[in-house]
C-alpha cells in the first residue's frame, strides 16, 4: 500500500482538526460568526439596562465584567468567536469575546461603532473612542462600519511582533497532553506513511498458458498408434 504526497497532507491535516478541534462543529460556527459578526441587543438586555450612556464608561465596565480568558481556557481549542450570548454565558474571553459583547451594549444603546481588526486583536471603535498602542487606525487591517466589511493593509507592521503575538496566544496556552499528542501524530504519520509504501507488494505476473507447438505435437495429448493402441506423448 503505497500513500502519495497529497494524502500524506491530507492524514496530517486531518490529525491535527482531530487533536485541536475534537468537536469540528466549535470551528464551523466561528467561522460563520467571524464572517458576518453580529451584535445581539437581546441577549445583553440585563446588562445594558445597568450600564450608563457613556461609551468608554460601558466599554470600561465590559472589560470589568468580562476578564480575559483565553480561547484554550474559556473552550478548550486554539480559535473560537462566540455570540454575545456565549460570551455573557462564559463570563470572561479574548478580545473578540469582549468585543462582541460590547457593540451589542452600544447597539442596544443606540450608540454608533465601528468594529475594527488587527492581525492579532479586534476592538470596538465609537464616538469619543481614544486610540491606544494596540488599538489605532496604523494597525487596522478590517473595517466593518455599517456592517459593510473593508480591508487594507496596515500600516503598522512589525513580522516578528505578530510572530510572538501568534505564539503567545495560540501556542503557550495549550495544555501540555495536547501539545503532546499533536507532535507525536505529525511526526508519526509521516513515518508509518513512508513505512507503509516501501512495504508495499508488488504486483505478481499472471501465468502465461502453453501455446501449442507448430507441426508438432501438443504435450500430455492422447494420439493413436499404428496399431490402433493410444500412447500419451510428452
Amino acid at each position: 500500500m503505497s500513500f502519495s504526497r497529497g494524502t500524506r497532507l491530507f492524514l496530517l491535516f486531518w490529525w491535527a482538526l482531530v487533536v485541536l478541534y475534537p468537536d469540528p462543529g466549535v470551528l464551523v460556527a466561528s467561522f460563520r460568526n467571524v464572517a458576518e459578526p453580529r451584535a445581539d441587543a437581546g441577549a445583553v438586555s440585563g446588562l445594558a439596562a445597568q450600564l450608563p450612556d457613556d461609551p468608554r464608561e460601558i466599554e470600561a465596565e465590559v472589560l470589568r465584567r468580562l476578564p480575559y480568558a483565553t480561547d484554550w481556557e474559556v473552550g478548550g481549542v486554539p480559535w473560537r468567536f462566540p455570540t454575545a450570548a456565549e460570551a455573557v454565558a462564559d463570563g470572561r474571553g479574548d478580545c473578540e469575546a469582549r468585543a462582541v459583547v460590547l457593540m451589542s451594549v452600544l447597539a442596544a444603546k443606540g450608540i454608533p461603532y465601528n468594529l475594527r481588526n488587527s492581525l492579532d486583536h479586534m476592538w470596538v471603535d465609537y464616538p469619543g473612542n481614544v486610540p491606544t498602542a494596540n488599538e489605532n487606525d496604523a494597525l487596522v487591517l478590517a473595517d466593518r462600519e455599517g456592517g459593510i466589511l473593508s480591508l487594507r493593509l496596515p500600516e503598522d507592521f512589525d513580522l516578528r511582533r505578530e510572530v510572538e503575538s501568534k505564539i503567545a496566544l495560540f501556542w503557550e496556552p495549550m495544555p501540555w497532553a495536547r501539545r503532546i499528542v499533536l507532535a507525536l501524530g505529525l511526526l508519526l504519520i509521516p513515518v508509518a506513511a513512508r513505512w507503509a509504501s516501501a512495504g508495499a507488494l508488488p504486483q505478481v505476473a499472471r501465468p502465461r498458458r502453453a501455446r501449442p507447438r507448430r507441426g508438432g505435437r501438443q504435450p500430455g495429448v492422447a494420439r493413436p498408434s499404428p496399431a490402433g493402441k493410444y500412447s500419451i506423448s510428452s
